[in-house]
């Protein structure tokens, strides 16, 4: 009878742990993505942008609060599975976020993304490139997969 407690007792605290930190397992259909309400993941309808939105009783929100210092805003996005390496990494949802960005070089300075009369102005670098480079903008690429900034 103890052993059964325990191997119950333990079996309850994988399940809760395994539910407790659960993602999102699939892509989310064109035009949805997931988020979380009341500690479940839902599929709603997609921002209308890649700007920081917020989720507030049923409906996106521009998010107006300044950025931190040096960062990007990455939009929620699905990231498909892939090999790196020999090791397979399965496809993850990722929820918007604040990414540190790193200076390319003397002379450089981050301008950093803002809302311009409800249109997302996306974070660009201004100031001397690197000798032969050029700021390629953070976007969505084939399949709605995020690409960040990056120099070309």
């Amino acid at each position: 009878m103890k052993k059964l407690v325990i191997v119950l007792s333990a079996s309850f605290i994988i399940l809760f742990c395994v539910s407790a930190f659960a993602v999102p397992t699939d892509a989310p259909p064109p035009g949805k993505v997931w988020v979380e309400v009341g500690g479940e993941w839902t599929l709603v309808v997609a921002p209308p942008g890649d700007g920081p939105y917020i989720y507030k009783e049923r409906k996106w929100i521009l998010d107006t609060a300044p950025p931190p210092a040096e960062s990007e805003w990455i939009p929620a996005h699905w990231v498909p599975g892939h090999h790196k390496g020999s090791v397979w990494v399965p496809g993850h949802w990722v929820s918007g976020h604040w990414e540190t960005v790193h200076s390319p070089g003397k002379g450089a300075k981050w301008i950093p993304g803002h809302w311009k009369g409800g249109n997302w102005v996306s974070g660009h670098w201004a100031g001397s490139p690197p000798p032969g480079k050029k700021w390629v903008p953070a976007h969505r690429g084939p399949g709605g997969r995020w690409i960040h900034g990056h120099w070309r």
